[in-house]
């Protein structure tokens, strides 16, 4: 069975046991929208993301996941995938977030970026080597997440003296606000980041 026709049930390197500090069981079967999510996370990463498994209730993992996948991977974004990645990694390091950690660092060096400046970005972002446009959108993700409540119109003038329009900083906005609330999520329920995102994990056999 080749990765394309397996199902969410089947496929799946998806960690059999706990895979958060929720005791939850994965139910008997799977809604239709949460199993075709499940299926294009096999399709895209090789396995079922643990975050898909989560409880979310009827129809809201398919909206949330949905806006998430349109916001990241759509090819009509007006920052390039690999700035859009550079934010979520900058606020889920600021977080604290393992799970977005890995996933969001592996992220970006598929886009190219170097992968020692990927690796000194998830320990201390400000000492990496970064041009002067994604100094400022990490500067941007590290002021949005960790002190929200002092933030003014000079956050944004960052951006716009870094070369970014309005509608580019909008997006930003958007990528920093929506990892913020996936970070969260994850915390919050202590999500285990599946093993196949571990760099240098092999399969078994």
């Amino acid at each position: 069975m080749n990765r394309e026709t397996e199902s969410p049930e089947t496929a799946t390197n998806a960690p059999k046991g706990v895979f958060s500090w929720l005791k939850i069981t994965d139910p008997s079967q799977w809604a239709a929208d949460v199993a075709q999510l499940q299926q294009e996370s096999v399709q895209r990463l090789g396995f079922i993301r643990s975050f898909l498994r989560l409880p979310f209730g009827p129809g809201r993992l398919a909206l949330y996941q949905g806006y998430l996948d349109r916001l990241m991977r759509s090819p009509d974004g007006l920052l390039s995938p690999l700035e859009r990645e550079l934010l979520a990694l900058v606020t889920s390091v600021e977080n604290r977030c393992e799970v977005c950690i890995l996933s969001h660092s592996a992220a970006l060096k598929k886009y190219g970026m170097d992968a020692d400046t990927v690796d000194t970005m998830t320990l201390a972002w400000r000492r990496a080597a970064l041009s002067p446009r994604h100094l400022a959108l990490a500067n941007f993700a590290s002021r949005l997440t960790l002190a929200p409540a002092d933030v003014d119109e000079s956050l944004l003038d960052g951006l716009r003296s870094a070369g970014l329009g309005e509608a580019e900083v909008f997006e930003a906005v958007q990528v920093v606000a929506i990892y913020n609330s996936n970070n969260r999520i994850n915390n919050a329920v202590g999500m285990i980041p599946n093993a196949q995102s571990r760099p240098g994990y092999r399969q078994p056999g």
